[in-house]
């Protein structure tokens, strides 16, 4: 009997002689193949995955997409020669790869299961993709491209006008920039991840800057130039008076706009601000206060609710990405619920409120003694937040300070007059709360 040593050596050696990988087999752009990974295929000793090999020739800088469908979850892998040229994402759930090589020549593509328990048949796709060529885009012209760096497209006006520019991918999430003749706008997330700039551009070139998030950009887009044609009514955003019970839709173009609201009395102030093409971002100010809020509404849109005494406020209506687009503006005010915060706070006297879904409550109080103050917010039903303010600075904020989901600030505060922000470390959870602050 050979000794277990020897045995064993022969075995691998008989395994590993069968699975010499077999020459590959053909496979031209534009063609649909099936196959099916099984147990007679190659084995990557690594990890035990299965895997079949397909020799393509291609042209320089010809974009290709090669894509596995069917019951086999797999990955894929581009080589040239011994050199691995690149490989599709392990986390999507369809294996697909986008190819445009540097230098023509021969090329081998191994479809691979994507573990050791992966087998299965699948049809292998290689699909010829359009790529943009250079040069200047204009009006009324769609390119579509391939890239895993960001592009600088130059973009060329003759006639003065409204434009929509447009920037979609299924590959990854888009980024969209335009630049110069006064302008650095940048458009992210306006239509799903797809990005949209509505601007008016006067006659000259301008640059398109073509990325993904955090300049990730990975794959097939299409970007296209229109001229467009705002709803009847609108015009571009321009200071003014904002009317509560009355909706402003206006065209906005890279610089915040300020609106002054005035409120006849104590009431529940709800700002809106929507838009489908810029991620809104709104900051109210007045009275001693200041407020700002960015995605506390539907999707992107921005939303600030609370409580506002009598008086004059400036609404500034912005932008979080520096883009472009149409935006509605809305307030609306109601009567202040009988148990919602806000107001005036005694030093040494608790109080239980209720805070609005979405709202900050805003205390005034007052210090006669200079000491070590300590501000408590408790809940059971919202995630407290404080922040503590002294003529219109903030001095201190905390979250879960006083233990669980509860806020604590503990202080040296100087005599005089402070105001304390309560609300929801989540943004758009509202419920009943306690709030108090006493000398140590």
């Amino acid at each position: 009997m050979r000794p277990r040593s020897t045995a064993l050596f022969l075995a691998m050696l008989a395994a590993s002689t069968a699975a010499v990988a077999a020459p590959p087999s053909s496979l031209a752009v534009g063609q649909e193949v099936r196959g099916e990974i099984t147990s007679a295929d190659t084995i990557n000793w690594r990890d035990g995955s299965r895997s079949e090999l397909y020799a393509i020739q291609l042209s320089a800088d010809q974009a290709v997409r090669f894509q596995v469908e069917g019951p086999l979850r797999a990955q894929l892998s581009l080589f040239r020669g011994e050199e691995l040229v690149q490989a599709s994402d392990a986390m999507r759930e369809n294996a697909s790869l986008v190819a445009r090589p540097q230098r023509a020549g021969r090329y081998v593509l191994a479809v691979s299961g994507a573990d050791a328990g992966a087998y299965g048949p699948y049809t292998l796709s290689a699909t010829p993709m359009e790529v943009y060529g250079g040069g200047e885009i204009v009006p009324g012209a769609t390119i579509t491209d391939w890239s895993q760096s960001p592009r600088q497209i130059p973009l060329r006006i003759s006639e003065a006008g409204l434009y929509r520019i447009r920037m979609a991918s299924e590959d990854f999430d888009t980024v969209l920039g335009l630049e110069g003749n006064g302008y650095a706008l940048r458009s992210d997330d306006a239509d799903g991840s797809n990005s949209v700039l509505t601007v008016r551009l006067e006659p000259g070139v301008y640059t398109l800057v073509a990325t993904g998030f955090q300049d990730m950009i990975d794959g097939q887009f299409e970007l296209s130039v229109a001229p467009h044609v705002l709803p009847d009514g609108v015009e571009p955003a321009a200071a003014g008076d904002l009317e509560a019970g009355r909706e402003l839709t206006a065209l906005y173009q890279g610089e915040p706009v300020e609106y002054r609201l005035v409120v006849p009395r104590r009431q529940l102030l709800q700002l809106d601000m929507r838009s489908s093409e810029i991620d809104p971002g709104l900051t109210l100010r007045g009275n001693g206060l200041e407020l700002e809020d960015d995605d506390s509404g539907d999707r992107l849109d921005a939303r600030i609710v609370t409580v506002v005494e009598p008086g004059e406020y400036t609404v500034r209506a912005g932008a979080y990405d520096a883009g472009a687009g149409v935006f509605t503006l809305s307030a609306e005010l109601s009567e202040v619920p009988a148990d919602a915060g806000g107001g005036a706070l005694q030093v040494g006297r608790a109080r239980d409120a209720r805070l609005l879904p979405g709202a900050a409550d805003r205390y005034t109080f007052t210090v006669a003694r200079a000491g070590r103050y300590l501000v408590e917010m408790s809940s059971d039903d919202v995630d407290s937040h404080l922040r503590l303010f002294r003529d219109g600075g903030e001095i201190a904020s905390d979250d879960d300070g006083g233990g669980a989901l509860n806020a604590r600030i503990e202080e040296q505060l100087a005599p005089g007059d402070y105001v304390l922000e309560a609300s929801s470390a989540l943004g758009g959870e509202g419920g009943r709360y306690r709030i108090g602050v006493q000398r140590r």
